[in-house]
């Protein structure tokens, strides 16, 4: 794959409709040099696997077009669980990590490696406008600006839902992403989308209106 020497955007991709909408949208501009960063989350939701094969296709697919810079890292956390009390009853609580605080803190040091890039790109869309992605987003925007105080965070894609982002991507690209977030895995590089996460329902519902 070609790369950009001095990227000017950095793209934090997951592999998938958001992210993928988000760089298609970005390579529509010859201003952009993309650098392209993929975290491997490795948790509770066994999804590394899938977003891994994901990437890999559609960085191929855009790669026959277009120069972009790519880099990864892996990251391993559990659900973390702890005790508090409910009804005057001992319980055991779990807390999950959002991938919103690892990119954006992982954003943040790839700016300082970096200082050509001028804006951090995030799959962000029309659907994801409500209370508690905007507290998230709030809080990563916070995380990004320790390390890159004078970096601007962009959204692509922040004006369109996800069906808009859906009919937008040529059919090809379109298929090969992955947001499913509880994949069974069938074998090695095989895997199956759960059809009840959120995302898969949400999704779901968008291709049954096509």
């Amino acid at each position: 794959m070609l790369e950009n020497d001095n990227p000017n955007v950095l793209l934090m991709f997951s592999g998938g409709l958001d992210s993928t909408g988000a760089l298609w949208n970005l390579i529509q501009d010859k201003r952009n040099k993309l650098h392209v960063h993929h975290l491997h989350l490795i948790n509770t939701e066994n999804r590394s696997a899938a977003e891994k094969n994901s990437v890999k296709n559609i960085l191929n697919y855009i790669a026959k077009t277009h120069s972009v810079k790519y880099s990864e890292s892996s990251h391993e956390y559990p659900t973390y669980s702890y005790l508090g009390v409910k009804n005057n009853a001992l319980v055991r609580n779990k807390s999950f990590m959002f991938d919103s605080d690892l990119y954006n803190f992982i954003a943040g040091t790839i700016c300082v490696s970096l200082p050509s890039i001028k804006k951090v790109a995030i799959g962000r869309t029309k659907s994801d406008d409500n209370y508690s992605v905007e507290k998230r987003s709030i809080r990563g925007t916070k995380l990004l600006q320790l390390f890159a105080p004078n970096v601007e965070k962009i959204y692509p894609v922040g004006n369109l839902t996800k069906s808009e982002i859906y009919n937008m991507l040529p059919a090809e690209l379109r298929d090969m992403t992955w947001s499913c977030r509880t994949p069974m895995n069938i074998d090695k590089n095989t895997f199956k989308e759960c059809g009840e996460c959120d995302t898969c329902l949400h999704l779901n519902k968008i291709k049954n209106i096509q």
